[in-house]
């Protein structure tokens, strides 16, 4: 699977990556909402080649407090430009924070840190 994390947390973003590419998959890790929107329509880009409806990533793992641009902000631009993108909140901090947040979620997966990592695999492989 191709996947992109948005994770500000340096040692987890490390954790992230370790597990995920021990199972096989491609993982690009992005420090922050705003870098992970731009590696996303970076790639965009390039799947629009493949199929106009192609996701760049099977999955999106985003952190929901992050500098430049919330985990909400950023699943709300995706989804927006791609709705069938799945996205995986990866975080400690409930949904139901703010109203963007709160429209989400019915269209995205949830994940309570703290959590295994291999809950974390299951749940992307799942």
């Amino acid at each position: 699977m191709n996947i992109l994390v948005a994770e500000d947390n340096q040692f987890t973003a490390t954790q992230y990556e370790r597990i995920l590419k021990k199972y096989g998959h491609n993982v690009v890790i992005t420090k922050d909402g705003a870098e992970c929107l731009d590696e996303y329509r970076k790639q965009s880009k390039k799947s629009e080649f493949e199929s106009i409806d192609a996701n760049p990533f099977d999955v999106v793992v985003l952190d929901q407090s992050m500098p430049k641009k919330s985990g909400s902000e950023v699943a709300t631009q995706i989804l927006s430009a791609k709705p069938t993108q799945k996205i995986i909140f990866a975080s400690a901090y409930a949904l139901t924070a703010n109203e963007e947040s709160r429209k989400l979620e019915d269209r995205v997966e949830y994940l309570q840190k703290p959590f295994s990592l291999n809950s974390f695999v299951q749940k992307i492989q799942g």
